[in-house]
């Protein structure tokens, strides 16, 4: 059971790994004339993360009950922590590999604005915590993720954006392969090779586009089976294993995307895909699944004590780990957020990032 549970983990990683690339080829098209910094965190946040809407979907309507949202919200702020934390360490160490002398000073507006809305969604998510998961909660995320979109679409338009760093990749799209290989293209999962012979258009790009949510989709259903399987095999809460596989595997397509924007130049889309996802992770991924089960059935209460590991829980919160995760993501993310304003990203920076992050794991953990 276990070894299928891990093959199926593996198979879909895989799969969101690949259809990745495709993905970001036809959001590069399709966005080819947005300012720099409105890319980042609407579409390639919106459709990176879709993989977490869709699993906190599965997790919340399969289960229909507390321990269905937990899972669902773990994967939430597991991916939130991880976004933030690791996404642009991970760009700017692919920049630092090509050149060792890179140091990226990050836009403070975009800083400031991105963080702003974060905060707002964690408020709005905490009330939620206190007065019930209901139909005007979820009401209340999802609009601020539309003010969020309308402001950066209006606000990064109309500023003149400047890049802290000239990259050596040209922002040019190619699709083009240097010799055309259909077994190569099959297992990489090439899309616009595979279906279009490398043509690409408004058409192909949105093709390509539902056929990706259409494959991550799948991959996720996978994802969450195998992950159900390691819950029961090793007796812990769904909670802690969404947290660890889940997140970061639903992670992945951020990651590449961000990735690509640094190698190409658009530094500040790399960084603010990461706060896009989280953003649109609190108010899309969870405000619309409860949307639509506050329709459904009924409110979430949060009352229900989740199976935890550590003991701080017994002395702190009455045993809530859902406020307790939020609280530490809360100063988690004001901690890495202020690094970013204060300090440009080096190797120094790399390491501070890194162990906030394995701190805010370990107080999750011991909780």
């Amino acid at each position: 059971m276990i070894v299928v549970a891990i093959i199926q983990i593996i198979f879909s990683i895989y799969i969101i790994w690949k259809i990745s690339t495709s993905f970001d080829l036809a959001a590069n098209y399709l966005t080819r004339n947005m300012a720099q910094g409105i890319k980042g965190p609407t579409i390639n946040a919106a459709a990176s993360s879709l993989p977490e809407l869709i699993i906190s979907s599965m997790f919340l309507f399969y289960y229909k009950d507390i321990e269905g949202f937990s899972a669902g919200y773990a994967t939430i702020i597991g991916s939130s922590a991880f976004n933030i934390a690791c996404i642009p360490i991970i760009s700017y160490l692919f920049l630092y590999y090509k050149n060792k002398k890179v140091e990226l000073k990050i836009d403070r507006d975009v800083v400031v604005e991105d963080t702003f809305f974060l905060i707002l969604s964690f408020v709005i998510l905490f009330f939620g915590f206190y007065f019930g998961l209901n139909l005007f909660i979820s009401f209340l995320l999802i609009i601020l993720y539309i003010i969020y979109v309308i402001y950066i679409y209006n606000n990064r338009t109309s500023r003149k954006e400047s890049q802290n760093i000239q990259a050596s990749s040209s922002n040019s799209i190619n699709t083009k392969d240097n010799s055309f290989n259909l077994l190569y293209s099959i297992l990489n999962l090439r899309l616009f090779t595979i279906i279009f012979n490398n043509r690409l258009s408004t058409f192909s790009s949105y093709f390509v586009i539902l056929l990706s949510v259409i494959l991550i989709g799948t991959s996720c259903h996978l994802l969450i089976n195998a992950v159900d399987l390691i819950s029961d095999f090793f007796n812990i809460n769904l909670f802690f294993s969404a947290f660890i596989i889940v997140a970061i595997s639903s992670s992945i397509p951020d990651t590449i995307l961000s990735v690509k924007d640094a190698k190409n130049g658009r530094i500040i889309d790399s960084f603010s895909n990461a706060y896009g996802s989280n953003i649109f992770d609190i108010c899309i991924g969870l405000g619309l699944p409860l949307m639509v089960y506050n329709f459904m059935y009924k409110s979430i209460s949060i009352d229900s004590p989740i199976d935890r590991i550590g003991f701080i829980g017994d002395y702190f919160l009455d045993d809530n780990l859902f406020l307790w995760s939020l609280i530490i993501l809360f100063f988690f993310t004001l901690m890495v957020s202020c690094i970013y304003f204060y300090r440009s990203l080096n190797l120094k920076t790399v390491m501070l990032v890194l162990s906030i992050y394995i701190i805010f794991i370990l107080l999750l953990i011991i909780y």
